[in-house]
């Protein structure tokens, strides 16, 4: 196997962030949609047609076919399509569809594999909802919107069906959504229970028990209407809170606010960042005697780890964290799977940044690495990370010694976990919020259209092997909150309360 020693880790975090932008646009240029499913058994055969073309691109394509540190993938790869196709039977709609498709992903339990549908809105149907909606707090499933004469905000959803909410929740939309294991996916995923998108295979829920503020319990029977559009608007702060736009906001005096909503800035926010590192560095002065500076990931989806990165070292310094970074990571290896459609896709990469020469050049040798690889039958490529630069007397101690306040929430996986590994460092970084996402060590996605262009195969084209954080890890916050709200002025006044 090709072993090569590689270059700066930082330019792959860029590159990266170049090449998940690619990734995304690719597949929404999607395959030709001229021929949809209109009968119950052609709905049924494109769902079996797509699910085996899932597995085979998964099969040819992903790391884990010959990772000797999961050993289980094969199996497990195995198991999400016979558990698929056996919905597929049963499929006749366009919302039996994605189902079983979501099936196939939920198998595998990776945000950077699977597949996910891609319906036209022709084929969605309107949301249903029982005139309330609830979100997960970490303590219990609460009304966070109430329409219902009954129900009212604050109140804990108990039991639905005459099923406590917990295994009805495990029992119903973690068949079809997210990792049931993980608690940040209860907080991303639990809203679903009392949502209907018109999955077939899904219970009807018909009644649910509640608590109420002062501790007494009722029950309701529900009856489900479609939503009213506006009731939009009053859940766009329910999950992740309002967005604050990327930058540095002063909450007073004495906290600094970072707001760092995406790792995958379009242009406009490109901009943003950069004048945030500016301002970070201008204000540094004030940032030391804050008593806190939050660094704020709500509404963070992943993305580049470069944007993080920038970020902590305007706050702790570029060479201690360039150091401690790069002592961690000493032993990580990244192993690229040089299977022909990803070797080619690499290469692709090349036309898009040969316009950037120190991006194009690593780009070059990983394509370069990859084709020797393929051609010399191997299944991998291997680059190392090179030893740490500084010496440790030169960065044993960082002059940003106040509290580092991170909100974490419960999505928060890929480039905002490695915001997370970055912070976390350094001894005077406290999470706050709800526990965090997982990764695999699968990851820098491809999307690859299925036949019916209805769904996208999600193919990772590289495993970390080493890494310090290791598969299915999450944090858990140093402080967690269960609060309703997460906008910015309640969680500021929880702040502040812990700064007393």
């Amino acid at each position: 196997m090709k072993k090569v020693i590689k270059s700066s880790p930082k330019l792959l975090v860029i590159a990266m962030s170049l090449l998940a932008a690619h990734v995304y646009a690719q597949g929404d240029e999607g395959s030709s949609m001229a021929n949809f499913p209109l009968t119950a058994s052609q709905w049924q055969a494109v769902t079996e047609q797509d699910i085996q073309y899932a597995y085979a691109q998964t099969a040819a394509n992903h790391p884990g076919m010959f990772d000797k540190l999961n050993l289980d993938f094969p199996e497990l790869l195995d198991s999400a399509k016979y558990q698929a196709l056996e919905l597929a039977k049963q499929v006749t709609t366009p919302q039996a569809y994605a189902a079983a498709i979501a099936r196939f992903n939920t198998v595998l339990q990776d945000g950077h594999a699977g597949a996910v549908a891609v319906l036209p809105d022709k084929f969605k149907l309107p949301r249903r909802w029982p005139g309330f909606a609830a979100v997960w707090r970490g303590d219990g499933l609460k009304v966070y919107y109430s329409e219902h004469n009954q129900i009212t905000k604050g109140d804990k959803v108990i039991r639905c069906n005459n099923t406590p909410v917990e295994p009805l929740m495990r029992k119903t939309i973690f068949t079809f959504h997210g990792q049931v294991e993980q608690p940040g996916h209860w907080w991303n995923q639990g809203r679903r229970l009392l949502i209907d998108d018109g999955n077939p295979f899904l219970p009807k829920i018909k009644s649910c028990d509640f608590v109420d503020v002062n501790g007494a319990t009722y029950s309701v029977q529900l009856k489900w209407s479609v939503r009213p559009q506006n009731v939009r608007e009053y859940l766009a702060n329910a999950f992740n809170g309002d967005e604050l736009p990327i930058g540095l906001h002063w909450a007073n005096k004495d906290i600094a606010w970072i707001a760092m909503p995406t790792f995958s800035p379009n242009e406009q926010q490109q901009v943003d960042y950069r004048k945030l590192f500016a301002d970070l560095a201008k204000q540094r002065a004030q940032l030391l005697t804050a008593k806190a500076v939050v660094l704020d990931l709500r509404h963070n989806q992943g993305g580049s780890s470069f944007w993080s990165l920038k970020v902590a070292e305007q706050l702790w310094g570029q060479k201690i964290v360039s150091y401690r970074r790069e002592k961690a990571n000493a032993k990580t290896q990244v192993w690229w799977r040089a299977s022909k459609d990803n070797t080619e896709y690499v290469e692709s990469l090349k036309g898009i940044l040969k316009d950037q020469p120190e991006m194009y050049q690593m780009v070059k040798e990983v394509s370069a690495g990859m084709q020797l690889s393929l051609h010399e039958g191997n299944a991998f490529y291997v680059e190392h990370n090179q030893p740490p630069e500084h010496r440790l007397d030169e960065v044993t101690s960082s002059a940003f010694q106040n509290k580092a306040m991170v909100i974490v929430p419960g999505q928060c996986g890929s480039a905002c976990l490695d915001a997370v590994d970055t912070f976390k460092l350094f001894s005077n970084t406290e999470l706050f919020g709800a526990p965090s996402s997982s990764d695999s060590t699968y990851m820098e996605v491809r999307l690859v259209d299925t036949p019916s262009g209805l769904s996208k195969v999600i193919i990772p084209n590289k495993v970390y092997v080493d890494r310090p954080r290791e598969k299915g890890f999450y944090y858990q916050p140093d402080i967690p909150y269960y609060g309703l709200e997460w906008t910015t002025a309640a969680l500021l006044e929880q702040i502040n309360s812990t700064l007393q």
